[in-house]
């Protein structure tokens, strides 16, 4: 009864637990397993004959955070057919491998988290290298592409490049895959792999404002609709109220220019979030300091309001073509420029304001690669580091 209770508690099935010795810096636990017939791997015949034994250590889970070791006594059988030798086949470790089956599948799951590869290697009593060595075959590459494809970078200064592509599904937000380059000639010789089928799969596109993501959409998912992710456009008409604030703070005095510095959140934020104690603060900036500023501001908090209001995307998108036409004409360099890059994402853009998609779950997945790449001091090799960010996405 003992023995059993032993075996549950470890969950060591079909073997006996001989001994257990609790040492100060590692636990062992001496098992072997019961006598059965075994089958011949050379002849096929049966055979209940022991040759010998021999005493196996492998590494196993830690048991009281503490290293632990299976001393294995494993048998040797001989077959009375064709006089050969060979080890009884069990369940707990591969052949040649030193450490047992369920501690290979308890790294997987500790590398689901967000640590360092040396910290888990340390907790699971293996080196390093043993974890690098396992980390290319978790590097799988996906063979199906989703209804709704988004496509986002992010700085992961890994391998030859310093820029790695995500690809997300925008219902499920899984990863699809991660690409090592964003070049363009790397885009495509990842795409060309997949049959005109699963191109035409993708019904959604979803990007951020970059010419080179547009030409793959427009090459290789001819039936998808190319969506502007909202962030990415809006973004637009903020940097240009931010240029407007940068020079006009340059041309202050230094106690003002300090202040007006600090006042950056201020007019970036929309002014329904604003405290209302700070109402006069930002009333003063924008009335007493520039009309350029100002006018900015104004169209910021308009081209926001149209986004986040509840009226029919028709709607929406008309408010948005007066927006573009009227700051076409305008007078201020940044918001004129902004306006231009609006004009010519104007279908993009429409399409965003049609459906519920966006990069929201890229931007947030690439968070935890950052996390992820910051816990690691970086990683070197690309397979490695892809194959966490796939871990990642599964946990």
């Amino acid at each position: 009864m003992h023995s059993n209770c032993i075996k549950d508690l470890l969950n060591l099935k079909e073997v006996k637990v001989r001994k257990i010795k609790n040492l100060e810096n590692i636990v062992e636990v001496y098992i072997e397993l019961p006598i059965l017939e075994q089958v011949c791997p050379c002849c096929g015949n049966k055979t209940s004959t022991v040759h010998d034994y021999y005493l196996q250590t492998i590494k196993d889970i830690p048991i009281q955070f503490k290293p632990t070791n299976i001393i294995y006594n494993k048998r040797r059988y001989h077959c009375n057919s064709c006089s050969k030798n060979f080890y009884e086949s069990n369940k707990i470790v591969t052949k040649y491998k030193r450490r047992t089956n369920r501690l290979t599948e308890f790294v997987v799951n500790e590398l689901r988290n967000l640590d360092s590869q040396s910290n888990i290697a340390k907790k699971c009593n293996v080196s390093p290298s043993v974890i690098s060595k396992m980390l290319p075959y978790l590097a799988v590459t996906t063979s199906k592409l989703p209804r709704v494809l988004c496509i986002d970078e992010f700085k992961g200064n890994t391998g030859n490049y310093k820029y790695q592509v995500a690809l997300i599904d925008g219902e499920t937000h899984e990863v699809v895959d991660i690409l090592e380059c964003r070049h363009k000639h790397s885009l495509c010789e990842y795409f060309k792999k997949f049959p005109q089928e699963q191109l035409n799969n993708v019904k959604y596109f979803v990007t951020d404002l970059w010419e080179t993501y547009k030409d793959i959409a427009f090459t290789y998912f001819r039936k998808a609709k190319i969506i502007a992710d909202h962030f990415h456009w809006t973004r637009y008409a903020c940097n240009a109220l931010d240029k407007i604030r940068i020079e006009v703070q340059s041309k202050l005095p230094k106690s003002e220019r300090k202040y007006f510095k600090h006042s950056r959140y201020l007019l970036l934020s929309r002014k329904c979030k604003i405290k209302e104690e700070r109402y006069d603060e930002l009333e003063n900036m924008l009335i007493n300091y520039s009309e350029n500023l100002r006018i900015a501001y104004r169209e910021k908090e308009e081209l926001l309001d149209i986004l986040h209001s509840e009226d029919e995307s028709d709607i929406k998108i008309n408010k948005i073509s007066k927006w573009i036409k009227r700051n076409l004409e305008s007078d201020i360099p940044q918001l004129k420029e902004c306006a231009k890059t609006y004009h010519h994402w104007y279908i993009e853009i429409k399409n965003s304001l049609e459906v519920p998609y966006s990069n929201g779950a890229t931007e947030g997945f690439n968070n935890k690669i950052k996390v992820l790449k910051r816990v690691s001091f970086g990683m070197r090799s690309f397979k490695n580091f892809k194959a966490r960010i796939m871990l990642l996405n599964r946990c």
